[in-house]
């Protein structure tokens, strides 16, 4: 049975009354020995009731029969040593394992607790720690602990860009919090974003971003993702910027013009932050379900226009995504050289 197939569970009071029982699984039944399990439930006054599973071997051929039961903290460790005793089946050779679930880290607390269970009481035995010792250089073991971490945040960020888009949340500022907050969403080619939102009297960007290469600054202007983005002209069968884009894209000439003459030789009030000839990027709509030729058309009006971009959220989020593939596997490589090293 598929073990996310639904189970139908029956549980029933004893004829004593002082407990519930379920029915009973058989595990093994060959003709020489049956295995069975009866999970009892205990009620408590103040608490919810307690999982017992008594374990009954039959011999066939003798009639020998015997029991032994197993409370709710025995069957707590015996699930927990199944799971990592599979998992440890999966490898191929013989070793020394460390078993936690790292792969998930993210939104789901149970996963990220598990986790740090898991490093917390391996970290703290002696055992494991003079293992370590002998055989793994522990500097290249934190590099790759803080790593999994890492991706675990880059991949929670990732999936709550997911959830915004999916609800849908179609207000500016909650787009606005997620870029504050992951501006390493628009790539390698910015180092992070600044605090400073006003480039002028009356001027305020969404986003100022440094580009990594030159350290000046460009801009990125944020609008809602149930806006359209481009529209089809049937009559002169041509694809144009929708009316919301092309707002937008006018908003963001004059933010350029602003923040070229205000920043050149930095802000009056932050000379550290400094603009030459700015870019400006607008992320506007979304695209997920846009057929080829419509992604086409908006390569090719972008490609006409001189220093702004537009991209949709679904865009975006799909940057992302490359970007945390990219980071995976370069990581995974490096902890496995120092690893190994």
């Amino acid at each position: 049975m598929d073990q996310d197939e639904p189970v139908f569970f029956d549980r029933r009071p004893a004829a004593s009354g002082a407990v519930s029982y379920g029915d009973r699984l058989i595990i093994r039944d060959t003709t020489r020995v049956l295995i069975e399990a009866l999970p009892y439930f205990i009620p408590h006054n103040n608490s919810a009731p307690e999982l017992s599973m008594k374990l009954i071997r039959t011999n066939k051929r003798s009639g020998e029969h015997c029991e032994i039961t197993l409370n709710s903290a025995d069957l707590s460790i015996l699930k927990r040593h199944i799971a990592q005793s599979l998992a440890v089946s999966e490898q191929e050779e013989d070793g020394q394992y460390l078993v936690l679930r790292a792969d998930e880290l993210g939104p789901q607390a149970d996963v990220s607790d598990d986790a740090v269970r898991a490093i917390g009481g391996a970290l703290d035995s002696r055992r494991f720690a003079s293992r370590v010792a002998r055989h793994v250089n522990p500097v290249a073991l934190a590099k790759a602990f803080s790593a999994v971490v890492r991706i675990g945040e880059l991949r929670e960020a990732v999936t709550e860009l997911q959830e915004c888009l999916r609800n849908p949340r179609n207000k500016e500022d909650v787009y606005q919090d997620w870029c504050e907050r992951h501006s390493w969403a628009f790539g390698n080619a910015y180092v992070a974003r600044d605090d400073q939102r006003v480039i002028g009297i009356g001027d305020s960007v969404d986003l100022l971003m440094q580009s990594t290469a030159s350290g000046l600054r460009d801009i990125f202007e944020l609008k809602r993702p149930d806006m359209e983005v481009i529209l089809y002209d049937t009559t002169h069968r041509n694809w144009y910027w929708s009316a919301h884009t092309a707002k937008a894209i006018g908003q963001c000439h004059r933010y350029l013009d602003t923040l070229h003459r205000a920043a050149q030789h930095g802000l009056p009030d932050r000379p550290e932050i400094t603009a030459y000839h700015p870019r400006a990027v607008v992320v506007i709509g979304r695209s997920q379900d846009w057929d080829t030729p419509k992604l086409h058309a908006l390569h090719g009006l972008n490609s006409r226009m001189h220093g702004i971009t537009v991209m949709t959220y679904d865009q975006l989020l799909a940057q992302c995504v490359s970007l945390l593939d990219q980071v995976s596997s370069h990581e995974a490589e490096v902890a496995a050289d120092d690893l190994s090293a």
